[in-house]
């Protein structure tokens, strides 16, 4: 627990903070980005973003076509988004695309989406643009509430309706973390995901790699709970029993998928040898003895100003014209 003294602190500099906000919007909007990026290292401490939280709720409810970019993608993460619409989404959106990629932003960006994503009014408002983000899989900080919040089934379903098996994949790699638990209904929804999205022969490199991902999951909880509450301390006892259950499970799914898609290659395999023996020669000695050779029936023979059906009976006429062509038998 924070001591007395640490939390007079706290509440100290995050009065000055609040009170330094509307200065700090000016200056981003100046192009003075030395003072904002040390406001921004100080509103990122947990309990002065509850002091800041007003400050932020009204930033995003004017909606100032003026709002600097950068405040607008760094604050997002710490905005109240229940008490927000499609317009709010949407101005966001454009802001975070309109501020130049780094690292940095690429956290706050996807630490936002998996948010919004999670409040069922205003997932369908997300540009495609703004989910395309976690195809970069920027890295997340061990305390990461966001994070749990993007395992809900809503989400789970959100990204699987796009469509995109890179983008689902990437989502995955990103909530799937020793540091957090998942949503029982979102677990049942990946679990659907992994055996209807990433089925089948051509999804083994997707799944090789979602596999790998959840081995170094278990590997980390195999380090144990002293280990994980040194990054995260509010972890207790029931973390690592419930997540190894969770990840152990979505672990099975992918191997009991990567089974039936090498089954369905191998029955395949054995078709394609099997037709291709059909198409062989056929052997000399399956040709069948009895073979009956019947005469021509009669035809037509047209020779310039003469047309004339053969009979099958000689007549010396025609056997004149075989024996000057030297090329034909009657007979």
């Amino acid at each position: 627990m924070a001591r007395v003294e640490d939390l007079d602190q706290i509440w100290s500099k995050g009065k000055t903070l609040v009170a330094l906000f509307p200065y700090i919007v000016w200056q981003d909007r100046g192009g003075d980005y030395m003072m904002v990026d040390a406001f921004l290292g100080n509103a990122r401490t947990p309990k002065i973003q509850e002091l800041l939280t007003q400050s932020i709720n009204t930033l995003f409810e004017e909606r100032s076509p003026n709002a600097p970019n950068r405040i607008v993608t760094f604050m997002s993460p710490y905005v109240q988004w229940k008490r927000f619409g499609k317009k709010t989404v949407t101005w966001w959106a454009a802001a975070a695309m309109a501020v130049p990629y780094t690292e940095e932003v690429c956290q706050s960006v996807v630490d936002t989406l998996l948010q919004i994503a999670s409040v069922d009014d205003l997932g369908p408002y997300i540009p495609v643009e703004i989910w395309a983000w976690l195809k970069k899989q920027p890295s997340v900080p061990p305390i990461c509430r966001r994070r749990d919040k993007g395992t809900m089934d809503c989400v789970v379903r959100r990204v699987r309706k796009l469509g995109d098996v890179d983008i689902l994949q990437s989502y995955l790699l990103l909530v799937w973390s020793e540091w957090d638990l998942i949503y029982w209904d979102g677990l049942t929804e990946m679990e659907i995901s992994i055996r209807k999205n990433f089925g089948g022969i051509g999804m083994g490199c997707h799944r090789e790699v979602l596999i790998k991902r959840l081995d170094h999951v278990l590997g980390q909880l195999d380090r144990g709970l002293g280990y994980l509450k040194e990054q995260n301390p509010a972890l207790d006892e029931l973390h690592i029993p419930e997540a190894r259950m969770q990840y152990e499970g979505l672990r099975k799914v992918l191997l009991e998928v990567d089974k039936e898609a090498l089954e369905i290659l191998t029955r395949t395999l054995f078709g394609l040898i099997n037709l291709s023996n059909l198409l062989t020669p056929t052997d000399a000695h399956r040709i069948p003895l009895e073979v009956h050779v019947c005469a021509p029936p009669p035809m037509s023979v047209v020779c310039p100003q003469l047309s004339l059906l053969v009979p099958p009976t000689p007549h010396p006429y025609i056997d004149s014209l075989f024996s000057l062509s030297g090329s034909v038998d009657p007979q």
